[in-house]
């Protein structure tokens, strides 16, 4: 059994500088680092963008994450969908497995948020946050369900309670 003591979530190296930008320590939006991460893995789920990394910075206490219930089942339910054909993967000596997969959405989002830094458009990791929740704000499809869950669920249909 794996204690939630033990467990860390690592942070890419490789945004460590960015990642500091984001708190408000630094004008950005977020108190802490474990935020960040959370904006981060939701943007990169978003954009499917899940890129793993080798260098990692200072990792971050699970117990973090795991003290917000909508956090700790963002991050299972990221477990989940990334390996649909395996229920196994909810039992407690996998959550580490579970925790990689949000990494690496992180680590995806963090490289979007750059990417939009890069461009030039924007001067503050604030600004590209703002934009970025306005963009994503927009409907895209007209069907609500599909402009929350994605299109990777698209298919699935609402079971008929009626008859």
């Amino acid at each position: 059994m794996i204690l939630n003591a033990d467990v860390r979530v690592r942070r890419p190296q490789e945004h460590d500088d960015l990642i500091g930008r984001l708190t408000t320590r630094e004008g950005g939006p977020f108190p802490n680092y474990w935020q960040v991460l959370v904006f981060a893995a939701a943007l990169g789920w978003s954009q499917g963008r899940r890129e793993p990394f080798e260098k990692a910075g200072e990792p971050i206490r699970y117990g973090l994450f795991n003290s917000s219930a909508t956090v700790s089942a963002t991050i299972d339910s990221m477990g989940v969908l990334a390996y649909p054909n395996d229920a196994g993967i909810m039992a407690d000596d996998r959550l580490p497995e579970r925790i990689k997969v949000f990494e690496e959405y992180a680590n995806g989002g963090l490289s979007i948020i750059q990417g939009e830094l890069n461009r030039g458009a924007y001067v503050r990791p604030l600004d590209v946050i703002l934009n970025l929740c306005r963009e994503q704000g927009k409907p895209r499809s007209g069907s609500m369900v599909e402009d929350i869950l994605g299109s990777r669920l698209v298919g699935f249909t609402s079971p008929d309670f009626g008859t």
